[in-house]
């Protein structure tokens, strides 16, 4: 009996012991934070911590995720000091404002949750574009698992170009010198509450190859939903004064929001052009590029801080074609014949002068010779001396665009062959597997099937062609022969008579 009250008292000490316990495994108990509509990855600062019971803690204390240097900002008030300061709306933004600028050590971090926290109030903050992206506007309790929705979740921004012959929004298009080259980006508008200020800035640039037709404000149009258009006084265009290929669009988001032509979950769709130039990279030497960003204000506290979305790079390719000139019996090269270009196979040339030059130049295409390598290129407005006429054997030309029919029209043949009556057609086709990578491309001439890279051999035959049916022609040969036969009959026949009267 002695043995078993002795058993009894052991169990009633130790489960004393787990009672005292159970307080002791309580502080010790770890929270999530759970983060809706999330955006990036999410960091958490422990401020203050201190003893929990029930949902409140008491001996405040800094926690670690302040710097040695943020727990004697304040006026070297201790925490729990520091804390009771925090009892209204102002005061509590105003302290996430300067605490931001001493954060150490995260407690943890995750896109959707953060794991494993300990008891305490927490800052949270995005780190997904750079170290000065936002924070949210108030020092969160954690005393238990909690979800939170940030207020102000990063715009973002995407980058297209045209293709001129699809009317298709891409990442890659090409084009003929000359050409006026469309381009747009899609920019989403935020949640902009708790700004005073919020800046929206969209940063453009086009390579040396395009010329940027955005002068000024007028040079850019904004669609709401690529539909209703975006009055012009809610944004500015900016041009560098070094570069005109750069520009900015900056638009006063607060004030469209305010006055309701936008709200957040908008898309703006911001259209402009630029023209490909004497400058441009022709296949195989590169292309052109046009890149863009947008700059965001990202913290409510303080309106010194953006952040930037990627660099987004879209690309324009212009092409050439090799004309060789052959005898059409043995493939032997040909010099000195004369060639005019067009994309249209009815082009009237009218009157063709002895040296290949024609009267119509109406449908034809203007070109610039270079006689430092014996090219060829198509010609731009500003380009002062230009030609329609080429000289061939074996020429380059520069500046052309795929998926159009191109005609050459032959208005002077080589010494001793017969000038074509018809033009020669042919077609790039370029196929791309990366917008920055060079495009595989076929020539396609005439109903010929299309073959790999980029050349047309132009056959002359030599020899005299009698006109074609239709002019004077043969008939002329006809009549005269059908003549002389006429009066060899007649003197045949009178020949004849006259012997038999004899």
């Amino acid at each position: 009996m002695k043995r078993v009250k002795r058993v009894l008292a052991l169990l009633a000490a130790f489960a004393l012991v787990l009672a005292m316990a159970v307080p002791a495994f309580a502080d010790e108990a770890k929270y999530t934070i759970t983060i809706n509509n999330s955006v990036g990855t999410y960091e958490a600062y422990q401020i203050f911590k201190g003893d929990l019971a029930g949902n409140v803690l008491s001996n405040i204390e800094w926690g670690t995720g302040v710097t040695e240097a943020g727990k004697t900002a304040f006026g070297k008030m201790p925490a729990a000091e520091v804390a009771k300061t925090l009892d209204n709306e102002t005061a509590a933004k105003a302290f996430a404002t300067e605490i931001s600028k001493y954060l150490g050590t995260a407690s943890g971090e995750g896109k959707t949750e953060i794991t494993g926290l300990s008891a305490g109030y927490y800052l949270i903050k995005n780190e997904s574009v750079n170290p000065n992206e936002a924070y949210t506007d108030f020092i969160l309790q954690v005393v238990n698992n909690v979800d939170i929705t940030p207020k102000g979740q990063k715009p973002t921004l995407e980058k297209q170009i045209r293709h001129n012959e699809s009317g298709n929004w891409g990442v890659v298009g090409d084009n003929q010198i000359g050409d006026t080259v469309e381009f747009r980006t899609i920019t989403t508008v935020p949640n902009t509450t708790g700004y005073t200020k919020y800046d929206y800035e969209i940063f453009d640039e086009m390579s040396i190859g395009l010329t940027s037709n955005v002068t000024a404000t007028s040079g850019i149009t904004i669609k709401i939903d690529d539909g209703e258009e975006l009055g012009r006084d809610y944004y500015t265009v900016t041009v560098d004064s070094t570069n005109a290929n750069n520009f900015s669009v900056k638009v006063d988001i607060l004030k469209a929001i305010k006055e309701g032509k936008i709200e957040k979950g908008n898309s703006l769709y911001t259209y402009y052009t630029g023209v490909l130039n004497e400058d441009a990279n022709v296949y195989d030497k590169g292309n052109q590029q046009n890149t863009a960003y947008l700059q965001y204000s990202n913290n409510p506290h303080d309106n010194t801080t953006k952040g930037e979305t990627p660099h987004v790079t879209v690309y324009d390719w212009t092409f050439k074609m090799n004309v060789q000139k052959i005898d059409g019996a043995n493939h032997k090269d040909l010099a000195d014949a004369k060639f005019v270009l067009s994309k249209s196979g009815t082009a009237d040339l009218g009157t063709i002068d002895e040296n290949g030059t024609p009267a119509g130049t109406e449908n034809l295409i203007k070109l610039v010779y270079d006689p430092t390598d014996s090219t060829y290129r198509v010609a731009t407005a500003s380009d002062a001396k230009t030609t329609y006429v080429m000289t061939a054997g074996d020429i380059t030309i520069k500046g052309l665009d795929d998926a159009e029919d191109y005609y050459l029209y032959e208005t002077k043949a080589p010494a001793g062959y017969n000038r074509l009556t018809e033009p020669v057609k042919f077609r790039i086709n370029a196929t791309y597997t990366s917008a920055d990578s060079r495009p595989d491309v076929l020539t396609k001439v005439g109903d010929e099937a299309a073959v790999t890279g980029l050349k047309v051999s132009v056959e002359n035959n030599a020899g005299t062609t009698l006109p074609s049916t239709g002019g004077m022609g043969t008939t002329v040969f006809y009549v005269v022969g059908g003549g002389l036969m006429a009066v060899a009959v007649v003197l045949l026949v009178t020949k004849k008579r006259m012997e038999n009267k004899r």
